[in-house]
C-alpha cells in the first residue's frame, strides 16, 4: 500500500477532482494533504467528511514554500512507499499498479534509498527513453546530455519515494537556497538526494504514467523568472556533481 502525500494552495479547483478518484483508489491507505494556508482543507472537509478515516489533513503555521512543504508531508506517511504529487496533477489507479508491480518484481534492486519514477507525464513530457533505466550517482552523468527532456524529468517529480529518505534528508544548511528554489524545487532535492545517499537510486519504470497539467498558475510559470539566480545556483550544484 501507499502513502499519497500532496502539497497545496489554493488548488481546490483540481482537489475536488482528483480527491474522489483517490478514494477510490485500493492501493493507496492514507491521503496526506498539507495546506499553505488552510484554504483548501476547510473546502476537503466541507465536501468530504465521511473519509476522514482515510484523509489526513494538516495546515502549515506560515507559507513554507514547495520544497518544505514536500517535506514536512512526507514525514506524516505511515507506509514505506509515498507518492509525492503534485495538487493540481493527478495519477490515476494504474500508476499505482505499475509501481506495485516493479516493487513486488524488483525486491532484489531496491533498498531504502530507492526512487520509483514515471516514464511518461502526459500529454507533454514524454521521458521513455529513460525506461528502465536505473539512474544512481555513478552513472546518471552518462544520461545528463542524452536527451534535451533530461533536465525536465529531474525537476518533474511526481515519483515514489521511500520514506527513509525523506526521513534522513539533511537541509539545515541549504534554508536559504530552498527558501528561492520554487521553480526548480525537485531538482534541488533530486541534488541533495544523489549528494547524502550514497546508493541513491531512480528506477524509471515503463509504462507508469501520470496527467502532468501545465496551467498559468502553475508555481513555475509564477515564479521562474524572478527566480533565475536560485535557478542558476541549483543548475550550478547539480552539474557539479555530475563532473
Amino acid at each position: 500500500m501507499f502513502s499519497l502525500c500532496i502539497t497545496t494552495l489554493n488548488r481546490w479547483s483540481f482537489l475536488k477532482k482528483y480527491i474522489p478518484k483517490y478514494l477510490e483508489n485500493e492501493l493507496i491507505s492514507e491521503i496526506i494533504i498539507s495546506d499553505e494556508n488552510g484554504n483548501d482543507i476547510k473546502l476537503i472537509e466541507e465536501n468530504f467528511q465521511n473519509h476522514s478515516n482515510k484523509l489526513k489533513l494538516f495546515k502549515n503555521d506560515t507559507i513554507l514554500g514547495p520544497f518544505l512543504n514536500k517535506i514536512k508531508c512526507c514525514k506524516h506517511a505511515s507506509n514505506e512507499w509515498i507518492a509525492l504529487m503534485d495538487s493540481d496533477n493527478f495519477a490515476d489507479l494504474d500508476y499505482f499498479k505499475k509501481a506495485n508491480e516493479y516493487i513486488s518484481s524488483n525486491i532484489s534492486l531496491l533498498n531504502k534509498e530507492s526512487i520509483i519514477a514515471p516514464s511518461f507525464a502526459s500529454p507533454n513530457f514524454n521521458y521513455e527513453f529513460l525506461t528502465n533505466v536505473i539512474l544512481s550517482k555513478n552513472n546518471i552523468r552518462n544520461y545528463n546530455n542524452v536527451n534535451p527532456m533530461f533536465n525536465c524529468f529531474i525537476n518533474t517529480g511526481n515519483y515514489i519515494l521511500n520514506r527513509n529518505i525523506i526521513h534522513n534528508l539533511n537541509v539545515d544548511k541549504e534554508l536559504e537556497l530552498i527558501k528561492t528554489s520554487s521553480a526548480c524545487d525537485v531538482k534541488f532535492m533530486n541534488t541533495l538526494f544523489l549528494e547524502q545517499f550514497p546508493n541513491l537510486n531512480i528506477h524509471i519504470v515503463k509504462k507508469m504514467e501520470y496527467e502532468h497539467v501545465v496551467h498559468d498558475e502553475s508555481v513555475y510559470l509564477k515564479t521562474y523568472m524572478k527566480t533565475q539566480g536560485a535557478i542558476n545556483k541549483v543548475n550550478e550544484r547539480f552539474n557539479k556533481f555530475l563532473t
